[in-house]
């Protein structure tokens, strides 16, 4: 991705809130719950005022970005698992605040300057040393929303391998994010192996939050590409009856979406597993009784 498509992308998933807790299967009375607890502190109870038949009433409601959405997901399976409020409201302060407080943006931001061989423009590199400089801007937007689980997030939109997990040790509340990087034996070290842990994939949720875009035709799913939303478009919105998409030579197992068992999060995640190079074609093709195949060329 170049710059602007870079930010853009960083817009759409860190400014637009759009995405409801129930939407996710969480009620309103679990997240206010949550709330209160601090185990999202990205979020605040909000009054709206709405009168009816002469009187007042509050309603309380919230609205989660992407990477909000894929944390709401975590909390919600680790209570499935048993841990407790308490250790959740730990966890949660560890990956949302403690990095705020270690001004982890400013580090990422430092290193992209110190880069030898650096990739940004030079209004690139500028506008980072600008935003450095203004220390209200740090604090109050990058350092909220820049941390290593979001860094995570964005790594498994825009990267392809695996795994993309969240360790989870209960016993010591201790945690990290595992990215397809060499430094995986590393980051599982001893203080992870000596107590039983938890892994979550990071995959799964992110499609799940990727399928609530995908049947909405008016939004730009920046996250995705040409092809990407081509394919979408045809699965999500033609609903044909068969689509089997693979690349050519076999060089990726195709997979089959049928109406019997297709859906927008087995799609969100085959395309987040599978990322299509840049250049890449897409030839559609059209068969009898509403079936398409189609093929993926890499240049």
């Amino acid at each position: 991705m170049n710059e602007n498509n870079l930010t853009a992308l960083g817009e759409q998933i860190y400014s637009i809130k759009d995405i409801s807790p129930k939407q996710l299967g969480v009620t309103s009375r679990q997240i206010n719950y949550w709330i209160q607890h601090k185990l999202t502190p990205f979020l605040q109870l909000q009054d709206d005022d709405l009168e009816n038949d002469d009187e007042v009433s509050k309603r309380k409601w919230v609205r989660l970005n992407l990477v909000q959405a894929v944390w709401v997901c975590i909390i919600k399976e680790l209570l499935s698992l048993g841990t407790t409020i308490l250790d959740l409201d730990v966890l949660a302060q560890n990956v949302w605040n403690k990095p705020r407080i270690e001004k982890y943006a400013d580090k990422v931001f430092q290193k992209e300057l110190n880069r030898k061989v650096n990739p940004l423009s030079e209004n690139a590199q500028q506008t980072i040393k600008n935003y450095l400089g203004d220390e209200l801007l740090m604090e109050h937007e990058f350092r909220t929303v820049i941390n290593p689980f979001t860094d995570m997030v964005k790594s498994v939109i825009l990267t392809e391998g695996l795994p993309h997990s969240m360790v989870y040790v209960p016993e010591t509340i201790a945690h990290n994010f595992l990215l397809h990087d060499h430094e995986l034996t590393l980051k599982l070290s001893s203080a992870f192996m000596e107590h039983p842990l938890i892994s979550i994939p990071i995959v799964p949720i992110v499609a799940k939050v990727f399928a609530l875009d995908f049947s909405n035709p008016k939004k730009e799913l920046l996250y995705l590409s040409d092809i990407e939303k081509q394919i979408r478009d045809i699965v999500v919105f033609k609903k044909p009856k068969s689509v089997v998409i693979a690349f050519e030579n076999d060089h990726i197992k195709p997979i089959t979406i049928t109406e019997q068992h297709k859906s927008k999060e087995q799609l969100a995640r085959y395309i987040l597993e599978n990322k299509i190079a840049k250049g890449s074609k897409l030839l559609i093709e059209i068969r009898s009784q509403g079936n398409y195949v189609l093929t993926l060329i890499k240049k």
